[in-house]
C-alpha cells in the first residue's frame, strides 16, 4: 500500500489517498491544506515549478506535504483503518493534542447556562459566530433575572428541557423592548455586563437574528438528548427585512478619484481604501488582511475570510482595475498589507467625511430597522465600508446583468440570497427589458 496526495478541484483541499485493490481499500482523509488548481503539480505533489506563488509558500507547503505523506507511509500496516489515518494526519500538525486526548473528559452540569457554556466550548463556528453567541446568552441571564425580579415570577428558571415555542417567542419580544426597559430600570441593568459596554435599541431583525443564534442551540441539545421538546422548531427566525441597497453611482465614485483633504493624513488613506474596496468588492475583513504577494501580474487572488470561517475554500481571483493598481502603488513603501495600520471602527468613520467634503450628498431611501419605514438620507451620512462593496457589486451588475459571473469576483455563492440584496435593477435595464418588447 501506498499513501498519495490527491486535490479535489471542488473545494481546492489536498486529501492523503490510500488505495489497494487486492482488499478494496480506498481511503481518502483531509489533509487541512488548500491549493488553487492552477498551481497544483500531481507529479510533485504540491505547487509547480512553474506556479508564480511566493517561493517561501510554495516550499513551506510542499515541505509539508512530503513530511505528512513519508510518516504515512512508514506507519502503515495492514488492517489500518480511517480513523487512524485521520489521527495520524492530525499529530502532525498538531502535536500537543497527543497529550490533551489522554486527558479525562470533562464533566459538565445539567442547568440551562452549564449546558451553553458546553455548547460553546464543543460547537463550531469563528469567533465572531461565537461573539454572538456569548451576547445571546447573556441577553438570556438577563432575561430571567427580568421574569424573576421585574416580573414578579421568583421561582423562573431557564431550562434546556422546556425551552419551547412559547418561551422563544417571548425572549424573542424581549430583546426588541429591553433597551426601553434599561432606560426605565437603569439600578436592575447595572450589575449585568452588557455587550460593547452599552445598551443600544435592538430592531426585530435583530430579534430574528437572536431567536436563530437560540435555536441552534437549541438543536444542538436534542442531538445531545438534553431535551425532546422540538416545538421551539415551530417559530419562524428569518423575517429579516431590508431596503434596497445603496451605493455609489459611477460618477460618485470616480468624484472621489480626484478629491483632496489637505494636511489630513488618514482622509487621502481611507479615501483609497475605499476607492479600492469599489474596484476591488472585497469586504471590510479582508481588505485588512490581505497581502501585497497576493497580487500577481495584475491579479488579485484570495479566500474571502467569511467564507474560510464557514469550510468554503473557493479562490476569489479577478483583474485589478487601473485605478487599483495606482493605489496599490502609492503604498508600496509601507507595508506587506496593502494599506497603512487603521483601525476598523476609525475607517468607517472617515468614510463618512470623504464623503461629504467629496460633495456625494445624494439621498437615498433607506429602510429604518427600528421602525421598518423608508427615511430619506444623505448618502454619506450613511456609508460605511460596505457600502463600497456594494458600489463594486451594483454597478457591475448593471453592466453585465450576469448574476454568477458577478458572484465569482465577491466571493458569494451563485444562488447566494445575501446576493441578490446587493443586485440593483437601475432604470437602464428597465427601459431595455420594456424595448425588448416586440
Amino acid at each position: 500500500m501506498q499513501a498519495k496526495a490527491t486535490l479535489r478541484k471542488s473545494t481546492s483541499t489536498v486529501y492523503i489517498r490510500v488505495q489497494e485493490v487486492a482488499s478494496k481499500v480506498d481511503f481518502k482523509v483531509s489533509t487541512g491544506l488548500f491549493i488553487d488548481a492552477i498551481h497544483w503539480d500531481k507529479n510533485v505533489p504540491g505547487y509547480s515549478a512553474k506556479s508564480n506563488a511566493p517561493k517561501e509558500v510554495k516550499q513551506e507547503f510542499n515541505r509539508q506535504l512530503d513530511e505528512l505523506l513519508k510518516l504515512v507511509n512508514e506507519n502503515i500496516q495492514e488492517g489500518f483503518t480511517k480513523e487512524w489515518l485521520a489521527r495520524l494526519i492530525n499529530e502532525y500538525f498538531h502535536p500537543d493534542n497527543k497529550e490533551e486526548e489522554e486527558k479525562p473528559a470533562k464533566v459538565w452540569g445539567t442547568s440551562f447556562f452549564e449546558r451553553a457554556e458546553q455548547y460553546l466550548e464543543e460547537a463550531k463556528g469563528g469567533t465572531s459566530h461565537k461573539g454572538a453567541i456569548v451576547a445571546i446568552f447573556r441577553r438570556l441571564e438577563r432575561y430571567e433575572a427580568w421574569q424573576r425580579e421585574i416580573m414578579g415570577n421568583s421561582d423562573f428558571e431557564l431550562k434546556t428541557e422546556t425551552f419551547g415555542r412559547k418561551l422563544l417567542l417571548d425572549f424573542m419580544k424581549y430583546i426588541e423592548h429591553e433597551y426601553t426597559y434599561y432606560t426605565k430600570y437603569p439600578d436592575f441593568y447595572s450589575r449585568f455586563e452588557i455587550y460593547r459596554q452599552t445598551m443600544r435599541p435592538s430592531s426585530r431583525n435583530s430579534a430574528c437574528s437572536g431567536g436563530t443564534r437560540l435555536k441552534a442551540f437549541l438543536n444542538w441539545c436534542v442531538k445531545k438528548g438534553y431535551t425532546d421538546d422540538l416545538t421551539f422548531q415551530e417559530v419562524n427566525t428569518h423575517r429579516h427585512v431590508y431596503g434596497d441597497a445603496y451605493y455609489l453611482l459611477p460618477e460618485e465614485r470616480d468624484k472621489l478619484i480626484n478629491a483632496t483633504y489637505g494636511c489630513s493624513f488618514h482622509a487621502p488613506l481611507v479615501r483609497d481604501m475605499f476607492l479600492f474596496q469599489c474596484f476591488v468588492g472585497c469586504r471590510m475583513g479582508d481588505l485588512f488582511t490581505i497581502q501585497r504577494t497576493q497580487i500577481n501580474n495584475g491579479w488579485l487572488e484570495y479566500i474571502p475570510g467569511k467564507n474560510l470561517k464557514n469550510g468554503k475554500t473557493e479562490l476569489v481571483r479577478l483583474p485589478l482595475h487601473p485605478v487599483a493598481q495606482q493605489i496599490v502603488e502609492r503604498y508600496a513603501d509601507y507595508s506587506p498589507r496593502l494599506f497603512p495600520v487603521i483601525s476598523e471602527p476609525q475607517y468607517n468613520e472617515y468614510i463618512k467625511m470623504i464623503l461629504d467634503f467629496a460633495g456625494i450628498h445624494r439621498k437615498v431611501t433607506i429602510l429604518n430597522p427600528l421602525t421598518r419605514k423608508e427615511e430619506q438620507r444623505p448618502i454619506c451620512d450613511i456609508a460605511t465600508s460596505h457600502t463600497a462593496r456594494k458600489t463594486f457589486i451594483a454597478n457591475l451588475y448593471n453592466k453585465v446583468k450576469d448574476q454568477e459571473l458577478v458572484a465569482s469576483l465577491t466571493g458569494h455563492s451563485p444562488n447566494s440570497r445575501a446576493f441578490t440584496r446587493y443586485r440593483s435593477i437601475d432604470d437602464n435595464i428597465k427601459s431595455e427589458l420594456i424595448n425588448n418588447l416586440k
